[in-house]
């Protein structure tokens, strides 16, 4: 299990408990948790794939104060997000050749890249005026975690007369690895009072995944379903 798994669950697991402990201690204590389920749109501009997908939810939360709630949601888009593209992966050209020549010699390869995001967890404050009437505009700031399995598989789609299909410098195959996307997030919501104890928010998030050259960004529109104790 990696570190950054390690910190996911003990995150996970000090929430769960924290919101236990806060339901049991309701009447005695100012905390007031909250849990609610969503469903949205998951979209993702990086690098190596972008797309759209639907994406349900979870969100469990505590109201630490009249103008703060932490929260922990979670989604996990339900379609794989995709790209391909053709370029030349390697060129037989002697050292030195013109740009013509590297190319008339160049293996063209056809790259399909592929993401599956098998959950997306957020951890964030919601800062908000008082809940004085139906309607309560917020702001959303914390981090977020995307767990993905990622592939890329390579086809040669030229090859240069004279050149051994079989000769190990051509890409020909299949290559995957799991990884943890972490980057900030920023936010807005609007949450509806529908009961006195039942709210529809809708939310917008945007995950700034682009640190450093790697592109990989995701932008999460939601509707919720939020039950406050």
């Amino acid at each position: 299990m990696s570190r950054i798994e390690r910190r996911i669950i003990t995150g996970l697991s000090t929430l769960a408990l924290t919101w236990v402990c806060a339901a049991s201690a309701h009447a005695q204590s100012p905390l007031r948790p909250y849990v609610g389920g969503s469903i949205g749109s998951f979209s993702v501009d990086a690098d190596e794939v972008d797309g759209r997908s639907p994406a349900p939810g979870f969100v469990l939360g505590l109201a630490v104060s009249r103008l703060v709630d932490v929260e922990f949601e979670a989604m996990f888009p339900t379609d794989t997000f995709d790209r391909t593209t053709t370029a030349i992966s390697t060129s037989f050209a002697e050292r030195g050749a013109s740009r013509e020549e590297i190319e008339r010699l160049g293996v063209t390869t056809r790259y399909d890249r592929r993401r599956e995001i098998t959950a997306n967890y957020s951890f964030v404050a919601v800062i908000h005026p008082a809940a004085t009437s139906r309607v309560v505009p917020g702001l959303v700031a914390g981090v977020t975690v995307q767990r993905a399995h990622n592939s890329t598989r390579y086809t040669p789609i030229s090859i240069p007369a004279g050149v051994d299909p079989n000769n190990s410098l051509i890409l020909d195959g299949e290559e995957r690895h799991t990884r943890n996307i972490s980057a900030p997030t920023i936010g807005g919501q609007v949450a509806i009072r529908v009961t006195p104890h039942f709210h529809v928010v809708p939310d917008l998030r945007y995950d700034y995944g682009s640190i450093g050259d790697e592109l990989n960004n995701a932008l999460r529109l939601s509707v919720r379903g939020i039950w406050r104790f």
